[in-house]
Protein backbone atom coordinates (compact mmCIF):
# COMPACT_ATOMS: atom_id res chain seq x y z
CA UNK A 1 0.00 0.00 0.00
CA UNK A 2 3.10 2.33 0.36
CA UNK A 3 3.83 1.96 -3.06
CA UNK A 4 0.19 2.85 -4.40
CA UNK A 5 0.26 5.95 -1.95
CA UNK A 6 3.22 7.07 -3.11
CA UNK A 7 2.22 6.61 -6.64
CA UNK A 8 -0.87 8.80 -6.30
CA UNK A 9 1.28 11.19 -4.36
CA UNK A 10 3.78 11.80 -6.78
CA UNK A 11 1.38 11.43 -9.82
CA UNK A 12 -0.61 14.16 -8.11
CA UNK A 13 2.65 16.47 -7.92
CA UNK A 14 3.66 15.87 -11.55
CA UNK A 15 0.13 16.95 -12.60
CA UNK A 16 0.29 20.01 -10.01
CA UNK A 17 3.09 21.16 -10.95
CA UNK A 18 2.45 21.01 -14.67
CA UNK A 19 -0.97 22.50 -14.86
CA UNK A 20 -0.18 25.50 -12.20
CA UNK A 21 2.66 26.69 -14.03
CA UNK A 22 0.30 28.48 -15.99
CA UNK A 23 -0.17 31.58 -13.47
CA UNK A 24 3.57 32.23 -13.50
CA UNK A 25 3.81 31.91 -17.24
CA UNK A 26 0.71 33.96 -18.08
CA UNK A 27 1.69 36.29 -15.86
CA UNK A 28 5.71 36.61 -17.19
CA UNK A 29 4.16 37.15 -20.78
CA UNK A 30 2.15 39.78 -20.15
CA UNK A 31 4.91 41.42 -18.11
CA UNK A 32 7.20 41.20 -20.80
CA UNK A 33 4.46 42.60 -23.89
CA UNK A 34 4.07 39.14 -25.57
CA UNK A 35 1.36 39.08 -26.61
CA UNK A 36 0.05 37.68 -29.93
CA UNK A 37 -2.75 35.50 -31.29
CA UNK A 38 -0.37 32.40 -30.70
CA UNK A 39 0.32 33.30 -27.23
CA UNK A 40 -3.27 33.98 -26.59
CA UNK A 41 -4.55 30.18 -27.98
CA UNK A 42 -1.38 28.69 -26.38
CA UNK A 43 -2.85 30.27 -22.82
CA UNK A 44 -6.32 29.71 -23.92
CA UNK A 45 -5.43 26.06 -24.29
CA UNK A 46 -3.26 26.24 -21.90
CA UNK A 47 -6.57 27.24 -19.36
CA UNK A 48 -8.48 23.88 -20.06
CA UNK A 49 -4.87 21.74 -19.23
CA UNK A 50 -4.78 23.92 -16.13
CA UNK A 51 -8.56 23.39 -14.76
CA UNK A 52 -8.32 19.46 -16.17
CA UNK A 53 -5.14 18.32 -15.02
CA UNK A 54 -6.10 19.68 -11.41
CA UNK A 55 -9.16 18.10 -11.27
CA UNK A 56 -7.31 14.87 -11.86
CA UNK A 57 -4.78 15.64 -9.42
CA UNK A 58 -7.15 16.23 -6.80
CA UNK A 59 -8.52 12.90 -7.54
CA UNK A 60 -5.45 11.67 -6.78
CA UNK A 61 -4.50 13.35 -3.99
CA UNK A 62 -7.80 11.83 -2.27
CA UNK A 63 -6.57 8.56 -2.99
CA UNK A 64 -3.27 9.17 -1.99
CA UNK A 65 -5.04 10.42 1.59
CA UNK A 66 -6.81 7.75 1.29
CA UNK A 67 -4.08 5.21 1.14
CA UNK A 68 -1.48 7.27 3.63
CA UNK A 69 -0.59 6.02 7.01
CA UNK A 70 -0.09 9.23 8.43
CA UNK A 71 -3.18 11.77 9.57
CA UNK A 72 -2.33 15.35 10.40
CA UNK A 73 -4.93 18.36 10.95
CA UNK A 74 -2.68 20.38 8.77
CA UNK A 75 -2.90 17.61 5.72
CA UNK A 76 -6.74 17.74 6.47
CA UNK A 77 -6.55 21.36 6.16
CA UNK A 78 -4.48 20.88 3.20
CA UNK A 79 -7.32 19.26 1.35
CA UNK A 80 -9.66 21.35 1.86
CA UNK A 81 -7.80 24.06 0.43
CA UNK A 82 -6.92 22.10 -2.29
CA UNK A 83 -10.63 21.53 -3.39
CA UNK A 84 -11.45 24.80 -2.59
CA UNK A 85 -8.59 25.73 -5.20
CA UNK A 86 -10.26 23.34 -7.47
CA UNK A 87 -13.86 24.14 -6.96
CA UNK A 88 -13.79 27.76 -7.57
CA UNK A 89 -11.68 27.91 -10.16
CA UNK A 90 -13.73 25.57 -12.48
CA UNK A 91 -16.58 27.23 -11.20
CA UNK A 92 -14.65 30.60 -12.28
CA UNK A 93 -14.08 29.33 -15.73
CA UNK A 94 -17.69 27.85 -16.35
CA UNK A 95 -18.72 31.34 -14.84
CA UNK A 96 -21.37 29.14 -12.60
CA UNK A 97 -23.22 31.15 -10.67
CA UNK A 98 -22.58 34.11 -12.47
CA UNK A 99 -23.06 36.03 -9.34
CA UNK A 100 -20.28 34.47 -7.79
CA UNK A 101 -18.06 35.03 -10.29
CA UNK A 102 -16.05 37.97 -9.08
CA UNK A 103 -15.66 36.33 -5.92
CA UNK A 104 -14.62 33.49 -6.74
CA UNK A 105 -11.91 34.92 -9.07
CA UNK A 106 -10.62 37.13 -5.55
CA UNK A 107 -10.68 34.21 -3.71
CA UNK A 108 -8.96 31.52 -6.00
CA UNK A 109 -6.78 34.09 -8.11
CA UNK A 110 -4.85 35.44 -4.43
CA UNK A 111 -1.50 34.48 -4.20
CA UNK A 112 -1.35 34.02 -0.61
CA UNK A 113 -3.49 30.91 -1.27
CA UNK A 114 -0.44 29.08 -3.59
CA UNK A 115 1.73 30.17 -0.37
CA UNK A 116 -0.65 28.86 2.71
CA UNK A 117 -1.40 25.64 0.12
CA UNK A 118 2.29 24.97 0.03
CA UNK A 119 3.13 25.68 3.47
CA UNK A 120 0.61 23.06 4.30
CA UNK A 121 2.12 20.42 2.51
CA UNK A 122 5.50 20.40 3.52
CA UNK A 123 4.48 21.06 7.05
CA UNK A 124 1.96 18.00 7.19
CA UNK A 125 4.46 15.86 5.69
CA UNK A 126 7.08 16.99 7.76
CA UNK A 127 5.94 15.61 10.96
Amino acid sequence: MDRLCSLFGIAALILFILANVYYPARAISRRMGINSREINMFFKNYLKFHITANVIAVLLTAMHGHYADERSILLKLCMVVTIWLTVAGTMMHYKYPKEMKKHLRILHTQRIMVFVWIGLIIAGHSG
